[in-house]
């Protein structure tokens, strides 16, 4: 059939529909065709494009037959389909460019309900640009081709016998269907009926995921919660062996016992001296009266027996593990006799998107070996100087770590305060702790588990803000140790640790602070800071107010959140100065931010370029935007340090140095990002103690920053900075949190336990990271039926370079036994099972319903 041009719009929609819909098909099987078996893929693979052709045809008809072309709404139905279709393939299309993944609707609804999770999704503008002018330009292109193609098969199907008449119309008889036009409906029936048969036979998973369709995987998103793979109902703990009465632990000193199952396991007798009074938030569990109310409560099902709704109960976690019956590190313990270690202030530098490799970036690293092949030659001269860049990009991360990068520097450092010599003595300065994985690769997660203690919420997004913290947030304590110094003061008495030398602290009220250069309106950090017990919090909607006291013309914008970080350097040195003219003691806590997407750096700043040029820079842009923004924020930690040297109190602060998560690249994994991306490079984190009084330490536990709260607690304590009273308090609290104290000997096993790591993939409710500190194995669990399981050996493969991936439990477990052995079969059964029971566990302790 001969289209005039005035008609060519129509068959323009019809091609801008069958090219949207069959891209974004295609990038989404592509994203799941190596998971599968190729004769399988093969087999089902007419089944995922029936509701396509379907789809297709339906605006073929609406269009030109049905209606003859002439219907409004049939014209409107098929135009509002296309344009959303059209949209929604462009974004797909985008965002995978970008990160390497799939969207998912409801999260990215979730995001740009959010003011400032807009500017995110805006950064992802060009590349939706580009997408869409590639299926404009092909679907205009094609729209004649694909016109012709349809209405030539759908003529043929439906063609039928015609009575043929003379010239004189006098009926001669029945006309016959061409041969053409019979092989067509043959062929076109006996298609649709083995599709039929394959679709109605196969798998529903993972065909069924497979199969979805733009526009229809899109209004599903919308209208329901995504289907919870893993949901039941019966909270027992799977492993009821490793927790029976044999096993139990009484108390002694401050720890309460470990009996999980135990009818009166969880009851408060014995409340704790300073459990009294109004204690602040956070305290929930020791209030006055608390005790009452609790048994009022229904019972929730936990370990064996019972404990009550919203409350944690060391006594009864079936998973706790502790140490602290164990002796400080010796080397520590030497440190705390010899000297006195006094710890007045204690600062948290939450580091956005800190790959433990680049803390320091060290020579022989997988990265660093990336970024020399992408030379691609063995000229000893060129290798040289890509490694003399290197050698400057983490220098001041090296001091803080006391680890070496491996590399031969020249010390040319340039920063607003002409740079940070460390005064530490050798030998000491830090405790640096390896093999530590974030317990989220969502920030403000990950951040309650560094305040707090406490395991993130397994669902999308802070719902965490719509509860109330199971444990006491770092904040909170040093409150309650300023309420404990005032009830003392009221009754008359004083509370110090005597012979410390350090009684001359022990009465000075905390005072909290957080500080970061961008806003704190994204995701509810702002609420969430106060929900933890900041007592101020500085974001970039203070700095940026004309009245602000450093406020200044050509405030420079790095990126969608906000400003470089030295726009906060006045106001850092403003609080520490106050903290020492009100004689107080300061918690503080900075949040960098230099290292998120989109990676940019003040405009003055002169950026590097690490990997190799010759057209390259396009495939690699990213990552050295990075690593451009990593230098920056270390060059911005050392200038932070010289602060307090200025100050003069860089000799009883400890400064703890910790990731919220990591950042894939295209150089480490198939999917760059954290979003729904479990890959290792995401989760591994630095974490540094450092005091210039402690010894230099390099310590390796296979925990995670759920150990940074009792950590602290542990050494204000045994360092002699808490009077009595506070040390007594602290003593108790260190027993009831969940992670381990660092500085003792980490105990990865313990009567057949194993000491679980839990680790909540961005944005949530998804997938879960699964690991223990006895083994070293890791699982990636689906917790939607849309996401594979993933199985690695961090032992042979550190990198996760080849994992194991099986979208069924049991196919993963034969192909694990297969390559691995029984043992770590058997670890991942075990492993699937305690992973579904923290799930639901963290719900309840989080009051979520």
């Amino acid at each position: 059939m001969i289209i005039s041009r005035q008609s060519s719009i129509r068959p323009f929609i019809v091609s801008l529909l069958v090219v949207s819909v069959t891209s974004s098909k295609v990038l989404h099987l592509l994203q799941h065709a190596s998971s599968l078996p190729g004769s399988q893929f093969a087999l089902y693979f007419p089944t995922f494009f029936i509701i396509e052709t379907l789809l297709c045809v339906a605006a073929w008809g609406l269009l030109f037959k049905f209606t003859g072309g002439k219907s409004l709404l049939g014209t409107a139905m098929t135009v509002a389909i296309t344009s959303l279709s059209f949209i929604l393939s462009a974004s797909q299309l985008g965002f995978y460019f970008v990160t390497g993944s799939e969207i998912r609707w409801d999260a990215a609804t979730a995001v740009g309900n959010d003011p400032e999770g807009r500017k995110l999704m805006l950064s992802g503008l060009r590349s939706f640009l580009g997408a869409a002018s590639a299926l404009l330009l092909i679907s205009w292109l094609l729209k004649y081709w694909l016109y012709a193609l349809i209405d030539h098969w759908m003529s043929a199907l439906f063609s039928a016998q015609t009575e043929k008449t003379d010239e004189e119309g006098i009926l001669i008889g029945p006309q016959k269907q061409s041969r053409e036009a019979r092989l067509t409906q043959f062929w076109t029936i006996c298609a649709a009926l083995v599709i039929g048969l394959l679709r109605l036979t196969r798998p529903q998973v993972p065909y069924n995921h497979m199969s979805q369709t733009i526009p229809f995987s899109f209004f599903q998103a919308l209208g329901s919660r995504p289907a919870e793979l893993h949901q039941t109902g019966d909270q027992s703990f799977p492993l009821p062996d490793l927790i029976d009465e044999p096993y139990w632990e009484g108390p002694h000193d401050h720890f309460k016992g470990w009996t999980p199952g135990k009818p009166d396991s969880n009851t408060k007798k014995n409340q704790p001296a300073w459990a009294s009074g109004d204690l602040p938030p956070g305290f929930k569990r020791w209030s006055e009266g608390e005790s009452d109310r609790d048994e009022e409560e229904t019972a929730t099902p936990k370990g064996n027996g019972t404990s009550r709704n919203n409350i944690y109960s060391p006594m009864d976690d079936p998973l706790r593990i502790t140490n602290l019956d164990r002796e400080i590190l010796e080397p520590i313990s030497r440190a705390l006799k010899k000297h006195k270690v006094p710890i007045t202030h204690v600062v948290l530098v939450l580091m956005e998107s800190a790959r433990k490799d680049i803390f320091p970036f060290k020579a022989g690293s997988h990265l660093h070996e990336r970024i020399l092949s992408s030379y691609n030659t063995h000229d000893p001269e060129v290798l040289r100087m890509v490694n003399a860049k290197l050698s400057n990009l983490t220098p001041n991360a090296e001091k803080l770590t006391g680890e070496a990068s491996g590399f031969t520097r020249n010390n040319n450092i340039s920063s607003p305060s002409g740079g940070w010599n460390d005064p530490t003595e050798p030998g000491m300065g830090s405790i640096n702790v390896n093999g530590i994985l974030t317990g989220s690769s969502l920030s403000f997660k990950s951040a309650v588990m560094n305040y707090c203690g406490a395991g993130p919420l397994p669902v999308n997004f802070m719902d965490e803000v719509n509860s109330q913290n199971y444990q006491p947030c770092i904040m909170q304590i040093f409150e309650l140790f300023n309420q404990l110094k005032d009830d003392s003061t009221e009754k008359g008495t004083v509370h110090h640790k005597s012979g410390t030398g350090l009684e001359h602290i022990h009465d000075r009220n905390w005072s909290s602070v957080f500080l970061q250069s961008i806003t704190g309106q994204y995701d509810e950090q702002d609420k969430l800071n106060k929900q933890m017990g900041f007592q101020k919090a500085i974001y970039s909607e203070d700095i940026e107010k004309q009245s602000a006291r450093y406020y200044h013309e050509n405030m420079e914008e790095i990126n969608y959140f906000g400003y470089p970080e030295y726009e906060i350097y006045p106001y850092l040195q403003d609080v520490v100065n106050k903290t020492i003219e009100n004689n107080e003691r300061l918690f503080l806590s900075h949040f960098t931010s230099t290292t998120h997407h989109p990676w940019g750096t003040p405009a003055a700043y002169q950026e590097e370029q690490y990997f190799a040029g010759d057209g390259l820079m396009a495939k690699h842009e990213d990552i050295n935007k990075y690593l451009n923004a990593v230098r920056y924020v270390d060059t911005w930690l050392g200038d932070m340090m010289k602060v307090l040297d200025e100050a003069g109190i860089a000799n009883e602060t400890l400064v703890v140095f910790v990731g919220d998560h990591g950042q894939a690249f295209p150089e480490d994994a198939p999917v760059s990002g954290t979003y729904e991306n479990g890959h290792i490079s995401n989760f591994r984190i630095p974490l540094v103690f450092r005091h210039p009084l402690l010894p230099a330490l390099q310590i390796t536990a296979n925990a995670t920053s759920m150990s940074v709260v009792p950590t602290i607690l542990d050494l204000l304590v045994n360092s002699g900075s808490l009077n009595e009273r506070d040390s007594s308090a602290a003593l108790d609290l260190m027993n009831e949190y969940e992670g381990q104290s660092l500085v003792r000997p980490y105990q990865a096993t313990h009567n057949g336990r194993q000491a679980w790591n839990f680790g909540i993939i961005n944005p949530g409710g998804t997938m879960l990271s699964v690991g223990s500190a006895a083994v070293p194995y890791r699982v990636i669990l689906p917790l939607a039926e849309d996401f594979e399981y993933v199985f690695s050996n961090l032992d042979t493969d550190p990198d996760e370079l080849s994992p194991l991936r099986g979208w069924s439990l049991d196919e993963l477990i034969g192909r694990v036994q297969r390559k691995h052995g029984e043992k770590a079969g058997k670890w991942l059964v075990d492993a699937e099972k305690v992973g579904k029971w923290w799930i639901e566990e963290q719900k309840r302790l989080w009051n979520y319903q």
